[in-house]
């Protein structure tokens, strides 16, 4: 089974998500990553958890980059460095 398992939902609640940090934290179009500020399109936005191992909820998701995700993994503590 994959990290974060079953909570992840289906293909159409991530998609779903995507489009909720899309719209809700970004401009409608695009998202920065929290991380390192890229700009972010649906096909390239992941929802990184606040709090590893938590749910998907609203409240526990923040926009993110494929790097800066699995950089971070499972580390609340971890700080993008250049």
């Amino acid at each position: 089974m994959r990290a974060g398992g079953e909570k992840r939902g289906n293909s159409a609640d991530r998609r779903a998500r995507k489009f909720w940090m899309i719209n809700a934290l970004g401009d409608g179009h695009t998202v920065a990553c929290v991380h390192c500020s890229l700009n972010l399109i649906c096909a390239t936005v992941e929802a990184d958890r606040i709090i590893p191992g938590a749910s998907y909820r609203r409240s526990n998701i923040q926009p993110a980059c494929r790097s800066c995700n699995l950089a971070r993994s499972n580390d609340s503590e971890w700080v993008l460095t250049s």
